[in-house]
């Protein structure tokens, strides 16, 4: 029996399914979107270059359930920095770091997950949004941020600045202008643009 015939026999029901979403993610941090694609992860599986329509119409239907995953990871890690101190504005800072380690340690996975999916927008995948809006209306609370401007917008307008930040730090952008600087300190900073200064650690 081939090691293709061998890789085939070992995937039954939604073991194919995972195996497909964790090695596309395998080939999309390897060759980038570029060169991601189905038959090639297929070949990679050791099973048929139809095996992965049974579970996904279409290349961009895999990725989109590559990008779920990279969402659930960065909730996991916006909570855990959040959990890391009771000061709402330490949490912050934290948080910011947390996005922006997240973003330049998993720039393939990261570059595809804020793009409209062939579902829409997944509930599951505004948790990491929700995350920073309580940690806002409390760092509000705490007086360590305005609270003229209600904590919805306020946060998007902290995660736009922040995942900005994360695409120029990404791209090296920061670095051709000689203005980079270590993750931690690039979020730092870029975050105490919003925090008061008296409430800042």
């Amino acid at each position: 029996m081939s090691s293709s015939s061998g890789s085939r026999a070992s995937y039954h029901h939604g073991s194919l399914r995972e195996a497909l979403v964790d090695g596309a993610r395998q080939l999309l941090v390897e060759t980038g979107e570029a060169g991601f694609s189905l038959n090639n992860l297929a070949r990679r599986l050791g099973v048929s270059t139809a095996a992965p329509y049974r579970h996904f119409a279409d290349r961009d239907a895999l990725l989109a359930a590559v990008a779920d995953g990279g969402y659930a990871q960065l909730d996991t890690a916006l909570r855990t920095a959040a959990g890391e101190s009771d000061n709402a504005a330490d949490q912050l800072l934290l948080m910011g770091l947390a996005y922006l380690s997240f973003a330049t340690e998993n720039p393939a996975i990261f570059g595809i997950m804020f793009r409209p999916g062939p579902d829409g927008v997944k509930e599951s995948n505004t948790k990491p949004f929700q995350v920073l809006v309580d940690v806002v209306e409390s760092a509000q609370f705490a007086g360590a941020l305005r609270d003229d401007v209600p904590p919805r917008i306020l946060a998007r307008t902290i995660w736009a600045t922040v995942h900005g930040l994360s695409c120029i730090v990404i791209a090296g952008g920061l670095a051709h202008l000689e203005l980079d600087d270590t993750p931690r300190r690039l979020a730092m900073d870029t975050l105490r643009t919003f925090v008061r200064e008296q409430d800042a650690h």
